[in-house]
């Protein structure tokens, strides 16, 4: 089977949610989340929710990538791709910091929006056309 960016999208979604489940785990029986205090229960929850929505986003374009991709769409690729490691690692790092400022989440979560944006543009335009 040829690696492509479909499958890449798809490894790293599925891949990324079974992180998640073990993340919610981690966060039940190890940091014992639900009895923190409200901010740094909100920060690591937060985190958490933000993983699984990159993660199925990239099962989402996964699923619906064409087999040839632009550059709008490589670009787009790029992006969802990376939020899942960042905010892996923003957990990890930024939410036990209890920063109020979580600068590699927030880049992230950007990252995620451009790419959406983006998309959202480029079928606008060929719906134009």
């Amino acid at each position: 089977m040829a690696l492509n960016l479909r499958n890449i999208h798809l490894a790293v979604g599925i891949l990324g949610l079974a992180l998640f489940v073990l993340q919610g785990q981690y966060m039940a029986r190890v940091l014992v989340v639900p009895e923190l205090p409200d901010m740094p229960r909100m920060f690591y929850r937060t985190a958490h929710l933000y993983l699984m929505l990159a993660s199925a986003l990239n099962i989402a374009a996964g699923a619906w990538l064409p087999a040839a991709v632009g550059r709008l769409q490589a670009l787009c690729s790029a992006l969802l791709l990376a939020a899942p490691p960042l905010l892996l690692w923003s957990f990890f790092y930024e939410s036990t910091a209890g920063a109020e400022y979580r600068n590699i989440a927030s880049y992230a979560l950007y990252m995620v929006f451009g790419a959406a944006v983006l998309l959202a543009l480029q079928a606008l335009w060929r719906r134009r056309q």
